[in-house]
Order: C-alpha cells, then structure tokens, then sequence
C-alpha cells in the first residue's frame, strides 16, 4: 500500500522505517510472504 503523504507535504512514514518494518515482520513471521520479489528490486 502506499506511503501516505500528510498535510505538510512529508510522508507519513519514511522510506527507512518502511524497510525496517518489513524486515522486522520477515524475521518474526517465518511463514511470512513478502509483497514484492527482493531481487527484481535490486
């Protein structure tokens, strides 16, 4: 989903913790699918 943009113009969450945050979900949830391919990104 995409990062929400806030009334003075900076996004809701930066591009930082959004990684962190996804990062901390595929360490916790081993099941877990993540929502893009990593190595079509790189």
């Amino acid at each position: 989903k995409p990062i929400r943009i806030l009334k003075h113009g900076r996004k809701a969450k930066s591009l930082v913790k959004y990684g962190l945050e996804e990062i901390s979900t595929i360490l916790m949830r081993p099941t877990y699918t993540p929502k893009f391919d990593v190595f079509k990104f790189l």
